[in-house]
């Protein structure tokens, strides 16, 4: 399945997706696509309104409340906010066919378009 989004998605403009280097072989439970040019919000939105369920993941853990008296500030990794502000997760589990995935990549690039 993330296969078959990776080469789906590889020339879409405003997506980018993840980077596998050779000889590794990562275990996937997200397929995090990044949503460029600050449209993360609305692809999230309209996605949904379509029907696909997609999701927002990797909050930097000191944004979390329980950190709130800690001292930490926005800012501080800014790394961290970059990705999380582009972050999409998109629809990967077992029972995910090809019919589901390309409809998925439909959806998004027509979104995007």
């Amino acid at each position: 399945m993330w296969a078959r989004y990776n080469e789906a998605l590889a020339g879409v403009d405003g997506v980018r997706i993840p980077v596998q280097r050779e000889g590794v072989d990562p275990v996937w439970h997200f397929y995090c696509a990044r949503i460029l040019d600050g449209r993360r919000r609305e692809v999230f939105e309209k996605m949904r309104e379509r029907g696909i369920g997609v999701q927002v993941n990797y909050i930097p853990v000191y944004w979390h409340p329980v950190y709130a008296d800690a001292g930490y500030q926005r800012g501080m990794c800014p790394n961290a906010e970059a990705f999380y502000a582009e972050e999409l997760s998109l629809p990967l589990f077992p029972d995910l066919t090809d019919a589901d995935v390309d409809r998925v990549v439909e959806t998004l690039t027509d979104i995007l378009g």
